[in-house]
């Protein structure tokens, strides 16, 4: 019996880099060598396609094994070909499969049932993670299957490592980052490019990766970045390897990744670097890092690097898979996935079922956990609907309105989907509250996209004694009719319809009529959680606060990330000059004005200013003016960047630098101005700080002017 691995050529770049490797690998295991030329497969004959894989197996003799490793970049027909052929001539087949375009593209996901087909030919397949093996046997692949999970690339080197990496606080990234975050890195960790533009503040381009000499580099110490480019890119890292994680590794540094990629678990467990929800937070990491927390890095990458150097995790997978052709008890498809789910730690805290517009039925949520969907049925135990995203919380439903649903919350096993959580049979509600409490001021201008969701959310709170305030500034397409519909059924709710005036204007309509005790904002493009307003109004008159927030996720075409997190102990009062100072080093994340609850009759002192840029200008004015401030961490306000157009960020995008100035001038000169005078000196370091900020962004000498006129009145 011989093995056989193929070996793609006549394709520069990393995909056949990889292949190359593999098979370089394997050689001193005993396989030999299938070379398989990279063409445009498709243009061939049926003919000429069969005798050109008939030359390419040709040494092969009945019962020999072959690795195929896919993709071969020749499509599917070429692919499903060579393995009937070498099936043909009773050979064994192993495919290890590199990626599945069929799941990292959505725009190939029709290939999927034909690849699938191609896999299942297979006597065993070398996965690249456990999610990718739980995906290919809930999409088709036949029982019995052998699997074999690689868990991370090797990178061979031959390089010797005379000294430990430094301590340096500064990123190195060989593979893909967003444009816009290169063109936006702010941060003063520096940023260390390969194959990239460097437009940003503190960003550096090394050029094309070299393989010796930028090897070396990366060894002489920092933090290797991987992360994601798009949301393709991400999905990738949820279910396949990345290479250039593995090169960080290889050459002995610690590795900043993205939460949710298929090796976190193992990352985790040798403690290899960083898992960050964001880049902000990943930067606030290393920012407070000491030289001994990065050294403890180092010793533990020590101890793991030589197995990538010296190829043993594909040595691994190339004996184990030519064992499981000969043995029952290795790689079946029924072999339990390492993680452990305790169903305990999962429940849902509040349902809530309401009218919404459009006849719908707006479904609402809380659950405790982080499971990895969601499946809605009837009462009766039929599927109404199902989400894989596992932090959704509102749906709308088409139903009976005297018919109950239910919710039931999972997570993914081999065996499949296990329900972790049920909901209560929930029943629709048409429950309002008294006297307010809190109020709630959502803005609207043309918003027919997005306000049924806004408005559903906060309809949906556990907090009962709550109104809602939305006022319509000038809309002209469908805003006002679904408005009307809401003060036609919800008596909670009280629209102010007015000429477009702008949000500033229209936030303080709001702030005027408002009744409650405390007061928030929601843009009308946004989400809350079901239990933000009960917190974040507990945690206000527990601790005798004029302002409570809390951090919240921005969402974007790539996820979920945090944003607004404090450097602060949560629900305990903070003195206006704390919250300020940490205002000022940079801990706010943005100017926001949504993510927290007011004192009502301090902002009915204090509106907004009929400047642009008024969360800018507005929030360190409010702050000053505050005497107790408290934080909570719970991620309760969803900023939604996903679907969003027409924003005011975006009409400002075309302005020049000048006017841009101007907006910004204007923002920094009315806190300053108007703020509270006591706090003049905090509001000067803040100005100061931001205007510094703007000048390295934005490359325009008015702001560093503007900061020398701020110092000079000092």
């Amino acid at each position: 019996m011989n093995a056989y691995i193929t070996k793609l050529n006549g394709m520069v770049g990393p995909t056949q880099y990889m292949q190359h490797m593999i098979a370089n690998i394997a050689h001193p295991l005993g396989f030999r060598e299938m070379g398989i030329y990279h063409f445009n497969a498709n243009t061939e004959k049926s003919e000429q396609l069969h005798a050109r894989i008939d030359g390419i197996i040709a040494g092969m003799q009945p019962g020999d094994i072959v690795v195929c490793q896919f993709h071969t970049w020749n499509g599917l027909r070429y692919e499903r070909t060579l393995v009937e052929h070498i099936k043909a001539y009773h050979g064994r087949v192993v495919i290890f499969i590199h990626s599945l375009e069929a799941l990292m593209i959505k725009s190939s996901r029709f290939m999927l049932g034909e690849t699938i087909e191609l896999y299942n030919q297979a006597e065993a397949l070398i996965v690249p993670s456990y999610e990718m093996k739980k995906f290919l046997l809930d999409s088709g692949i036949r029982a019995g299957m052998k699997f074999i999970v690689q868990e991370m690339w090797d990178y061979i080197t031959q390089i010797s490592f005379p000294r430990e990496p430094e301590f340096r606080k500064e990123i190195y990234c060989t593979g893909g980052l967003p444009q816009e975050t290169v063109d936006d890195w702010n941060y003063e960790i520096p940023l260390n490019l390969y194959s990239a533009t460097a437009k940003g503040r503190n960003v550096h381009n090394f050029g094309e990766f070299k393989a010796d000499e930028s090897f070396i580099t990366l060894s002489e110490g920092g933090f290797g970045l991987e992360w994601y480019s798009d949301e393709y890119a991400y999905q990738y890292m949820r279910y396949g390897n990345s290479f250039s994680l593995s090169r960080y590794l290889s050459a002995g540094i610690p590795v900043i990744v993205p939460e949710g990629i298929s090796c976190q678990k193992l990352i985790e467990e040798n403690h290899l670097g960083i898992i960050a929800g964001s880049l902000d937070e990943a930067v606030k990491i290393i920012e407070s890092m000491s030289e001994s927390e990065y050294k403890n890095y180092v010793q533990h990458i020590q101890k793991f690097a030589p197995a990538l150097r010296n190829g043993y995790y594909t040595k691994k997978c190339l004996i184990d898979s030519v064992q499981a052709l000969f043995r029952e008890d290795i790689g079946k498809a029924f072999e339990q996935r390492k993680d452990i789910y305790e169903v305990g730690d999962y429940e849902f805290l509040s349902t809530s079922l309401k009218p919404s517009y459009g006849g719908n039925l707006a479904l609402s949520w809380n659950l405790k956990g982080k499971p990895d969907g969601f499946l809605i049925y009837d009462t009766v135990g039929n599927l109404i609907d199902e989400t894989e995203n596992s932090y959704q919380h509102y749906m709308l439903i088409k139903g009976d309105k005297e018919a109950g649903l239910v919710v039931k919350a999972y997570v993914n096993t081999q065996k499949g989907k296990m329900i972790v959580a049920k909901s209560e049979s929930i029943y629709l509600e048409e429950k309002f509250c008294g006297s307010p409490l809190v109020s709630i001021v959502i803005p609207a201008y043309n918003a027919q996209v997005g306000i049924v969701r806004s408005i559903d959310t906060v309809l949906a709170q556990t907090f009962a004694d709550l109104e809602i305030v939305v006022v319509n500034d000038g809309s002209t397409d469908h805003t006002q009719d679904i408005l009307d519909w809401y003060v036609h059924n919800y008596p909670n709710i009280t629209v102010i319809h007015q000429e477009n005036k702008g949000v500033q204007a229209a936030r303080n309509a709001g702030i005027l009529r408002a009744k409650g005790e405390y007061t928030g904002f929601v843009d009308s493009d946004d989400m809350i959680r079901p239990d933000m307003v009960e917190k974040l109004y507990t945690s206000a008159v527990e601790n005798q606060c004029d302002i409570a927030m809390t951090s919240a996720y921005q969402i974007t075409s790539r996820g979920y990330d945090p944003i607004m997190q404090y450097a602060v102990k949560e629900n305990m009062a903070i003195v206006a000059p704390e919250s300020l100072q940490t205002y000022i080093s940079g801990g706010h994340a943005m100017p926001a004005v949504w993510n927290k609850l007011y004192r009502t009759s301090l902002i009915k002192e204090h509106l907004f200013p009929l400047i642009r840029y008024e969360d800018e200008a507005w929030t360190p004015y409010v702050l000053s003016y505050a005497d107790r401030i408290c934080y909570r961490n719970d991620l309760s306000y969803e900023y939604d960047r996903s679907t969003c157009t027409g924003s005011l960020v975006d009409q400002w995008a075309g302005k020049s630098k000048e006017e841009v100035f101007q907006d910004h001038k204007r923002s920094i000169l009315f806190y300053l101005e108007h703020g509270n005078p006591e706090r003049l000196g905090l509001l000067k370091e803040l100005a100061k700080r931001e205007l510094n900020s703007f000048a390295k962004a934005m490359q325009y000498a008015g702001y560093q002017e503007l900061r020398k006129q701020i110092e000079d009145r000092e």
